[in-house]
């Protein structure tokens, strides 16, 4: 048998020296060279198992295993239930269709950009398979409301205020979508917390107030996105100066708003002079419409220089719209909305929560009490008006549990019971209501 051993004269037995060091082995030039080329693992894809689609019944693993799933049991997988619905929009949004599920119009999500939905609407969206909200009573209130300000606005703006999961977010991202869908040019914002919790770039302006440059761009694109073509009927009659460059007369909002975005330093200049602009004439109603609208009175999360906490009004993104809703500013032909939210109440100030929403107070028949200095009495006088929305009605709910029962949310027939049994419980909540019936998703 070969071996490479040898027996020196002596009668001594000789390893080779790489026999014994098993654990290196020299790599030859080829081998480097293979090496080098080849391709590195992608751990950006699992190799878990996922589902391609819906329709196409299958499953992978990595690119290699497909199984068909046509032979599993079709109770548990088939495709999800999609009901016919229509998009809200002017013509749609009438009193035949209260209590009707209707369908956000593409347009206007294009506008908010992907998993920017207001409040929890985005998870919602998603079990229900479509962007679709219950057209209610209520909405129909602030459609006829819409309708009346086209003409003329009103001197104060309104502010929708009610509990948690009253639905204030899905009835002002309703309106937003209405205006829009009418042709109005619309200033759509569905989260304003992110203004003032310290989570997009600040620096200090030009004056006492902060600059937010690309939260400025970014509303502007919302805007040109989702009024394209009513700012494209205004033409700015007058010759708009941003920085170094002058825009002529002749341009229209529209080439205003492009410039701030081509320009985000000059972002915060464009939709000031947009909004004035736009707020001033009457060719185009105007619809602002803020969420988070409390945000505006609040202390940020913003420091100074001097490492001071900020009121929210130091930021300059937060004066542009302040005076809309504190009556020093008016449109001309519009209406100016805003909606509350309490889910953050560190947002919320506390004069403005007990002004939304005072106790119970007695008239005293003796003056000689009711002038006293020393008697306390809450401020509940407020720059706007107060919208209140509370719970909705049983009729409201039960088609709301028939919608749920439709995309398979709800499993069992929706009986009279069964609605009585869930809107009672949640106080007719809308969002306990649905919480009730989603426990186990």
């Amino acid at each position: 048998m070969f071996s490479a051993a040898r027996i020196t004269q002596s009668g001594a037995r000789v390893v080779p020296k790489q026999l014994l060091q098993v654990s290196v082995r020299p790599i030859s030039t080829t081998q480097q060279v293979l090496a080098s080329r080849k391709t590195p693992a992608d751990r950006t894809t699992s190799t878990a198992f996922t589902k391609l689609s819906i329709g196409s019944k299958k499953l992978r693993t990595g690119t290699s295993t497909a199984v068909n799933m046509g032979s599993l049991n079709p109770d548990y997988y088939t495709d999800k239930p999609s009901p016919q619905t229509e998009v809200l929009s002017s013509t749609t949004a009438k009193e035949w269709n209260i209590g009707q599920f209707l369908e956000i119009s593409g347009h206007v999500l294009q506008s908010l950009g992907k998993d920017q939905f207001p409040g929890y609407l985005g998870k919602d969206f998603k079990l229900f398979g479509k962007p679709a909200l219950m057209y209610r009573e209520f909405t129909q209130k602030l459609v006829d409301q819409l309708a009346k300000n086209a003409s003329a606005a009103p001197k104060t703006a309104a502010v929708i205020d009610g509990p948690n999961g009253a639905g204030k977010s899905a009835e002002l991202l309703k309106l937003a979508a209405v205006a829009a869908e009418a042709g109005h040019i619309v200033v759509y914002v569905p989260a304003t917390i992110p203004w003032v919790n310290s989570s997009r770039p600040y620096a200090p302006g030009a004056d006492d107030s902060f600059v937010q440059h690309e939260t400025a761009m970014g509303l502007l694109r919302s805007i040109q996105a989702l009024s394209s073509e009513a700012l494209a009927k205004v033409p700015l009659g007058k010759a708009v100066t941003l920085g170094k460059k002058s825009l002529a007369a002749d341009k229209t909002l529209s080439d205003l708003v492009e410039f701030g975005i081509q320009a985000p330093s000059l972002a915060h200049a464009a939709l000031e002079q947009m909004l004035e602009i736009a707020g001033a004439q009457k060719a185009v109603p105007v619809v602002i419409a803020l969420d988070e609208v409390n945000t505006l009175w609040s202390k940020s999360a913003y420091t100074d220089q001097a490492d001071k906490i900020l009121a929210a009004n130091r930021l300059r993104l937060v004066r542009a719209f302040l005076p809309y809703f504190e009556g020093t500013k008016q449109l001309a032909k519009g209406w100016v909305v805003g909606a509350t939210s309490y889910i953050e109440t560190k947002f919320m100030p506390k004069q403005l929560s007990q002004k939304l929403s005072p106790p119970p107070q007695i008239a005293f028949k003796n003056k000689d009490v009711e002038s006293d200095p020393g008697l306390y009495r809450p401020e509940t006088k407020v720059p706007f008006d107060v919208v209140k929305l509370d719970r909705m009605t049983a009729t409201e709910a039960k088609a709301m549990m028939d919608f749920y029962r439709s995309v398979r949310i709800v499993q069992t027939p929706v009986t009279d019971a069964l609605v009585a049994k869930k809107w009672v419980l949640a106080n007719g909540n809308p969002r306990q209501i649905f919480g009730s019936c989603t426990a186990f998703f």
